[in-house]
């Protein structure tokens, strides 16, 4: 039987605790002190050695706010993980487990039978570690059922006025051992009924000062969107947004990601995790299709936990992980919100946190108003930025047509002064000259007219090619009479220079292209070999059979993921090679682009408008046929260019 209680002595004490919580609210209005005041003043008052405060949230589940002094920390951080869900609640609060308004649940009671149940709970034994649930031999058969067991447990409802109830109190442990008596049970929601105004109250202030931070975060992200800045450097507004983010709400990690789902490419702007700021990483793709989903149908998702977060992540994806960004830490609570202009999904907002279950919808509601703005910001920036591209281009393409200009009028007029000079000769001399010498100078001034013929030929190739149209018309062509032609043109130079040139040629290799654009390719090959190495360099010309699987190794190895025209079974590699001074690797990357000319000494040494190799590798892609260098960049080792087209056989 229960031993009666100096009931007298308990309610004085919960007087006197309520009164100085009252007066704890009006002088501090610190909502988590005051309710760790109410768990406290659970076990001063009302003589017990453990009390837990549990609160409802929006979902009708109940979590730990605070927890008494003498509470280990460990298990207030277990308690905090495992909020009490709506479900357990509502088997904890049977009729048959009523006790005057309160509830209690017997050690022995079937419910604790119940892992899923059992596990939200902890039994405080000084000493212990956690423990979840005691089997009912534990207990000790003939026990005195009056006496208060560990896994006994005591849900004191905090009732409003109209009946609701928005949490709980759970004395534990009484000092006196024994199970609460009725008249104990109403001390206890006497002090629950006044602790429940002190929490409304706290509740209205702690809304009102969470509505102050709000606002004011809001206007602060605001300022920082429209401010001039957010057009040239958005990391700057991402940080704002994070501070303010802060203010308002638990914040370990935040994220900004950008989708262009025109490239099936998603990019993490903005990376920081524990106010630690990480580099963006390379580019997802294609755009994870959980995040794809979530954009296209302007879904808004908050996880209360990991698990939530990684099952969602695997309904819609084939991946047996989550991605993890910044310190690779797995986040516990994660709100997701998409980030649109008009009806265009352009990213995402993500906060996070490594506490569970640490976010409302009030925090979602914060979040997607952010996004809106952050949305307008982000789309300013973009069309900030394509401006200036295209005004830096617009720059560029003036500055090159300008040395365009420059160029092509003095590579033109090398050709037209050797003309003009060899019939001025005639015309001034030709009574004086023997038939010999009339004869040179017309040759020399014939080769001149091809070299300006050629010139000329590029100059509205590269038009052409720049509209997307060249004329080209494949027949059989021979390879050796198609270089003697090329090396006839280029003899002047060639016995000038003092020019050794090495031809390894098979008279049966012909391949399937056009006779002009191919001796036009190779015109500019020689010439620049000429142009580019000192007098009296050797130059090698050659050519070979070869499998087109063979040709493709080399490119791949010269150029990885370069571009491929070749078709069929066998080609014709043809080389021209010079022993210059090479060209490196970085240079190589811009080496058949427009209007791209080497940084090299020996390059910027002589004249040319940077348009021959870029020619040359459209005519050849036009021929289904693959261009590339090979040169490692060492002095007297010089380069390598080679030009792969089909073989005459089969086509």
């Amino acid at each position: 039987m229960h031993v009666q209680r100096d009931l007298t002595n308990v309610y004085r004490a919960v007087l006197r605790s309520i009164s100085e919580i009252w007066t704890s609210l009006q002088q501090n209005r610190d909502v988590d002190g005051l309710l760790q005041q109410i768990a406290d003043a659970t076990c001063q008052a009302l003589g017990f050695r453990y009390s837990a405060l549990y609160l409802e949230d929006e979902h009708h589940n109940f979590y730990v706010r605070a927890t008494s002094s003498s509470v280990p920390a460990e298990h207030t951080a277990y308690l905090r993980q495992h909020p009490m869900p709506a479900y357990v609640a509502s088997l904890l609060t049977q009729p048959a487990l009523r006790c005057r308004n309160s509830y209690f649940i017997p050690g022995e009671a079937d419910v604790w039978q119940d892992e899923s149940v059992a596990a939200h709970f902890v039994i405080v034994q000084e000493g212990e570690p956690v423990i979840t649930t005691l089997s009912y031999e534990e207990l000790g058969v003939g026990e005195d059922i009056s006496q208060w067991r560990p896994n006994d447990l005591l849900l004191v409802p905090l009732r409003k006025g109209d009946g609701s109830i928005i949490g709980f109190l759970t004395p534990d442990s009484p000092l006196d051992g024994l199970r609460p008596s009725p008249e104990t049970v109403d001390v206890l929601e006497v002090f629950a009924s006044q602790a429940t105004g002190v929490i409304e109250w706290a509740h209205l202030y702690e809304e009102a000062q969470s509505s102050s931070q709000e606002r004011a975060a809001l206007i602060e992200i605001g300022r920082a969107l429209s401010a001039p800045e957010a057009l040239r450097d958005l990391s700057t507004v991402y940080q704002v947004l994070y501070a303010q983010l802060c203010r308002v709400m638990p914040v370990d990690g935040f994220f900004v990601t950008r989708c262009d789902f025109a490239r099936d490419e998603m990019y993490a702007d903005y990376i920081i995790d524990e106010d630690i700021s990480y580099p963006s990483p390379e580019p997802q793709s294609p755009i994870s299709p959980w995040i794809g989903y979530m954009l296209t149908e302007h879904l808004t998702y908050c996880f209360l936990t990991a698990q939530e977060h990684e099952d969602f992540v695997l309904q819609h994806t084939d991946r047996t992980k989550v991605i993890l960004f910044g310190s690779k830490r797995r986040s516990e609570s994660l709100i997701f919100v998409p980030v649109h202009y008009g009806d265009e999904a352009i990213g995402m907002l993500s906060v996070q946190s490594y506490q569970p279950h640490v976010y409302t919808q009030r925090h979602v509601q914060m979040i997607k108003e952010i996004a809106v703005q952050a949305g307008i910001a982000m789309m300013n920036a973009r069309r900030y930025s394509e401006l200036g591209q295209a005004m830096r281009q617009a720059q560029e393409s003036e500055q090159l047509k300008n040395q365009f200009l420059m160029t092509a009028s003095h590579e033109l007029r090398t050709p037209l002064t050797a003309i003009q000079g060899y019939l001025e000769l005639l015309s001034t001399h030709g009574a004086y000259l023997d038939e010999e010498r009339k004869q040179r100078f017309i040759d020399n001034a014939r080769r001149a007219c091809d070299e300006l013929v050629l010139l000329l030929g590029n100059v509205m190739d590269t038009s052409r090619i720049d509209q997307e149209w060249v004329s080209v018309k494949r027949d059989v062509v021979a390879i050796s009479p198609a270089v003697a032609q090329i090396l006839e043109i280029l003899d002047p130079t060639i016995t000038r220079e003092q020019r050794h040139i090495e031809l390894d040629l098979a008279d049966d290799l012909s391949v399937w292209a056009d006779d002009l654009r191919l001796r036009q390719v190779l015109m500019n090959l020689v010439g620049n070999a000429l142009k580019y190495t000192p007098p009296a360099t050797q130059i090698a010309i050659g050519a070979q059979r070869l499998s087109c699987n063979e040709t493709l190794r080399r490119i791949e190895e010269a150029q990885p993921g370069g571009v491929n025209m070749l078709t069929g079974e066998r080609c014709v590699l043809i080389w021209v090679r010079d022993w210059g001074p090479g060209i490196s690797q970085k240079e190589q990357e811009k080496l058949f682009t427009k209007f791209s000319r080497l940084s090299t000494e020996a390059t910027q040494a002589q004249r040319g408008a940077g348009w021959g190799l870029y020619l040359c590798r459209k005519l050849v892609e036009a021929m289904n046929g693959s261009i590339w260098v090979e040169s490692q960049g060492i002095p007297g080792e010089g380069s390598t260019f080679l030009i792969a087209l089909p073989e005459t056989e089969g086509q």
